[in-house]
């Protein structure tokens, strides 16, 4: 889970993937995302998704299952998704396709984490987290965003200084946050 608290506002993420304890190649994976200026009542800038997963070979995945927005509402979504984790690197890059209708969206993920030792118990850390989304129909982009972070590690806590850019809709308008983030692995 992890927290940003920024110049324009804050921003949150929280991911969970789990196996199922008898059936090891199935598992549960879901991720929460809210933003919301300093200023704003209600935001509009949520997502969260929840699916099932299977381990086709290791490092690769097949999800299925819901994706919801406030702007498109609760939709099917599949992906495919390719980790290579390690104790200093992780790095993920997945295709997803949210809707099977003519609002269909493709999407394009893709995430590296940089954590070399200094010690037994503290890290550097730096993350890079990248999104492109658009429609199917007509190719027009529908989100994107840039999320950075650099700090350190120690133990399971992570904090530093992070920055997110976003970009929602064909016009690509932007919302930009600079500040500082503190996040925390609960489930190994």
């Amino acid at each position: 889970m992890e927290v940003l608290a920024g110049n324009n506002g804050y921003a949150s993420q929280m991911i969970i993937n789990k196996e199922f304890r008898d059936i090891s190649r199935l598992g549960f994976f879901s991720v929460t995302n809210i933003s919301s200026k300093w200023s704003e009542k209600l935001s509009q800038d949520a997502m969260n998704q929840v699916n099932l997963k299977f381990d086709v070979l290791k490092g690769v995945s097949v999800f299925g299952g819901v994706h919801y927005t406030p702007v498109t509402g609760l939709r099917p979504t599949t992906a495919l998704m390719y980790a290579k984790v390690s104790e200093i690197l992780v790095f993920m890059v997945s295709p997803r396709l949210i809707g099977f209708d003519e609002g269909s969206i493709i999407e394009g993920f893709a995430m590296v984490e940089y954590k070399p030792a200094i010690n037994d118990v503290w890290r550097v850390y730096s993350r890079a987290q990248g999104l492109y989304d658009q429609t199917i129909s007509d190719g027009r982009h529908a989100r994107s965003y840039l999320m950075l972070r650099a700090g350190l590690s120690y133990r399971d806590l992570s904090f530093g200084l992070g920055s997110n850019w976003d970009a929602f809709g064909p016009e690509k308008i932007t919302k930009e946050n600079y500040g500082a983030f503190l996040s925390v692995n609960m489930f190994n």
